[in-house]
């Protein structure tokens, strides 16, 4: 299983999760994966299929500034570990959900720590552990790759690929507030690059060639482990609200 290498220090991990964030999920009268009645970003929309905008902060909610989160924190992670100094004070997030299945996600932690737009895909999660009454679930999966804090080299400043991060990202949505949607994240960072700089992968393998060197040893595709823990690679948990960004006609 994984150890506590799994994930970066908690300095470097302080500005990773701060470059941090998010994702969505699909349809809770099903439309297909993510089929909308209308087009994308109108309230008469009877899916989260569109543009959002909002911010994410860390469990356990601060109940001067977020007393409608306590609870929902609480639900989630109980007392919500973390790994000291991983979770930013908020990161504000910007995830856009296709009707194709698809996600794709910038956010401002991207700013002070560069990392790549998050991509990955969403669906319906009508099994997982917490079901919240007239709300239905969505969860999505995605990735992006990271860098590490700029090091000055030389007369220029240097940036490194160092892993990828991959949270759980979960959506509660209600079709008779269709514009607003909350939830939580999960963040797991995964280095799977070497000292080398270089992807650490599986060793070549004559029965599958096109597999082996070309695929990390560290498979950060696998299903997550269940909850967050530092026990377990996650980072921490968030919890959010995002509102759908709307076309000004």
């Amino acid at each position: 299983m994984r150890s506590r290498t799994f994930f970066m220090s908690a300095a470097v991990a302080g500005v990773i999760v701060s470059a941090m964030l998010l994702a969505l999920s699909a349809p809770v009268t099903l439309h297909a994966q993510g089929k909308s009645r209308a087009a994308p970003g109108h309230s008469e929309d009877l899916s989260p299929v569109g543009a959002w905008w909002g911010i994410a902060r860390p469990c356990p909610a601060n109940p001067a500034s977020d007393p409608s989160h306590v609870a929902l924190c609480q639900q989630i992670c109980g007392l919500c570990p973390f790994v000291p100094g991983a979770l930013p004070p908020e990161v504000p997030m910007m995830p856009s959900i296709l009707g194709d299945g698809t996600v794709v996600v910038n956010d401002a932690g991207s700013i002070p720590v560069f990392h790549t737009t998050a991509q990955g895909s969403w669906a319906a999660d009508p099994n997982g552990d917490i079901q919240l009454p007239g709300k239905a679930r969505y969860q999505a999966s995605f990735v992006w790759l990271q860098g590490s804090p700029d090091q000055v080299a030389g007369p220029g400043v240097v940036r490194q690929f160092v892993g990828v991060a991959r949270p759980r990202f979960v959506v509660y949505w209600d079709e008779n507030e269709p514009d607003q949607m909350f939830g939580f994240i999960q963040p797991y960072f995964f280095p799977i690059v070497g000292q080398n700089g270089l992807v650490n992968v599986l060793p070549a393998d004559p029965a599958n060639p096109f597999e082996g060197n070309h695929f990390p040893a560290l498979n950060f595709l696998q299903p997550l482990p269940p909850g967050c823990s530092p026990a377990n690679g996650c980072l921490g948990t968030f919890h959010f609200t995002i509102h759908r960004i709307k076309p000004s006609v």
